[in-house]
């Protein structure tokens, strides 16, 4: 993301044009993509002194998904390899249309001459290294940390993040602001029956079921919820299948191998990758969602469950209990029979669930896009202003 000024970059009292890379949409990268979308959005409602520009893969295909943001303008940078785009084309464009300020995820372009803000959502690529491929270790444990020393100031999305990159790289924490994210307007509770319809209708789910949503990848330790999943039926006469909503991912093989093993693979359901607009309807229509993540920057599925109004059962690892408080219940990440049994407690008492979804909502609802976007322009006017300054 990037802020190039209508007046000189001195001058901070005149209408700016903000600058985002938007590398990430339309290219269904789940969290990342996300949080831009939601960000450009919830900036759309609450600045309109600004302008907006945002760098993408493919304008055209990309602007007609954003109708509602009429003073944002899209333009394209190719190719489409981060290998090209990263180090040479989006530099160049960059100088040929120089930004006050430039706000990327994760890479920091080389040879940017503006004051730079940049959001890392995790660095589970440092902390959990088995977790990533080879090559995703090398891109990301190459180009983040250089990013982070690189940028004038970081975003973060929890607290727990903001410590794990001050004991891992030794960064100055008062250069790195924790901005919380939320659930999209939305997410919110719809015609519960109807969606239970449509789900059943694609994937015969009318018995009722658990749902997951993320990607299949290691951290995400969604062989454990496979095997919770086979315990749980064992121990109870409840029918309720498992969808699992998500692209697969890399070193996914024990997911597949769980549900040979489960005896229960018919009532595993892929969804494969489900557009965000259809989201809601899944959230709404499944009787519990379960989260057994090892590692996040912040985890929304979570918190998009709870403003649909559907009771969470998520593991206790890193940000998780800082983003879900008391609302869901917590489990081990390696604990199989501690979440068999929190399925068995929420879907075997109705006066639980109902308990869960009222605590959700309201936990759900302590947390604003509006609010990140406010706190995140604020964070772009105190760069500016600490820039001009010296």
């Amino acid at each position: 993301m990037g802020v190039r000024s209508t007046n000189r970059m001195g001058e901070h009292n005149g209408r700016k044009t903000v600058g985002l890379d938007g590398d990430t949409l339309g290219r269904k990268r789940t969290g990342d993509e996300s949080y831009l979308a939601s960000l450009m959005r919830a900036i759309g409602r609450v600045d309109g002194e600004n302008d907006y520009v945002v760098y993408v893969r493919d304008a055209e295909s990309v602007q007609p998904t954003f109708p509602e943001l009429s003073h944002f303008r899209f333009r394209a940078v190719k190719p489409s390899s981060i290998w090209l785009r990263f180090p040479f084309s989006f530099p160049v464009v960059l100088r040929r249309d120089p930004v006050d300020l430039l706000h990327v995820q994760y890479f920091v372009p080389p040879a940017s001459k503006s004051p730079v803000v940049l959001t890392v959502h995790d660095i589970s690529f440092a902390v959990h290294p088995g977790f990533f491929t080879r090559k995703d270790r090398l891109l990301l444990g190459t180009l983040v940390p250089w990013s982070l020393r690189r940028a004038d100031r970081i975003i973060t999305d929890a607290e727990f993040t903001k410590g794990e990159m001050v004991r891992t790289y030794g960064l100055d924490p008062t250069q790195i602001e924790v901005i919380p994210l939320a659930a999209d307007p939305r997410y919110r509770p719809l015609d519960r029956e109807h969606c239970r319809r449509v789900v059943a209708e694609r994937h015969d789910t009318g018995g009722g079921f658990m749902l997951y949503v993320g990607t299949l990848q290691p951290r995400k330790n969604v062989a454990t919820l496979i095997r919770a999943y086979s315990m749980f039926r064992k121990q109870t006469r409840l029918p309720h299948k498992l969808v699992i909503v998500g692209k697969a991912k890399y070193k996914f093989d024990s997911v597949f191998d769980a549900i040979r093993d489960s005896g229960y693979e018919d009532d595993i359901v892929f969804s494969g990758f489900v557009d965000d607009a259809d989201l809601p309807v899944y959230y709404n229509a499944a009787d519990v969602f379960v989260f057994p993540s090892r590692y996040e920057g912040f985890g929304l599925p979570p918190l998009e469950a709870m403003a649909c109004g559907t009771p969470v059962i998520a593991s206790n690892a890193s940000c998780i209990p800082e983003v879900v408080g008391d609302a869901a219940v917590l489990v081990d990440p390696d604990d199989v029979s501690g979440f068999a049994g929190a399925m068995a407690s929420v879907l075997g008492d109705p006066s639980v669930a109902v308990e869960m979804r009222d605590k959700g909502a309201a936990r759900a609802g302590s947390f604003s896009w509006d609010r990140t976007a406010r706190e995140t322009i604020d964070v772009y006017r105190d760069v500016l202003r600490e820039r001009n300054g010296r």
